[in-house]
């Protein structure tokens, strides 16, 4: 079994565990697994998944994004949305990709094409 040399953007790396909060910015070149509080801003080249105990508050600028928790706020994700049966996520969703599972809970607005509106202004 060889050594790797670097983590792939997929592999999930950077973990918040579950009792743990953070308030403010968060930023992680590899993968990232919430299974606490996370409330502010996230960006990342990278994937970020929530666990099902995970509360995130955020505007978050990832690749490709798993909800099994609860996710508040808005999500630009370049490659995939997944929010998962147990997952809930109330607010609004700018993605290529936006794979909903049955029992999975989405109130807000999704959109799919390429008019996301710049980092930092919001929507409206």
């Amino acid at each position: 079994m060889g050594f790797r040399r670097g983590k792939s953007a997929g592999e999930i790396v950077s973990h918040l565990g579950e009792g743990a909060e953070l308030n403010g910015d968060l930023l992680f070149a590899t993968g990232a697994r919430i299974n606490g509080v996370l409330k502010g801003r996230v960006k990342a080249e990278a994937a970020l998944e929530i666990g099902p105990g995970g509360r995130v508050e955020a505007e978050a600028h990832v690749r490709r994004i798993s909800i099994r928790g609860e996710y508040r706020g808005t999500i630009h994700a370049s490659d995939r949305v997944e929010i998962h049966k147990e997952g809930k996520v109330f607010g609004e969703i700018y993605s290529p990709c936006l794979i909903i599972e049955a029992g999975a809970v989405f109130e807000g607005r999704c959109n799919m094409g390429a008019d996301a509106p710049p980092e930092g202004t919001g929507s409206g």
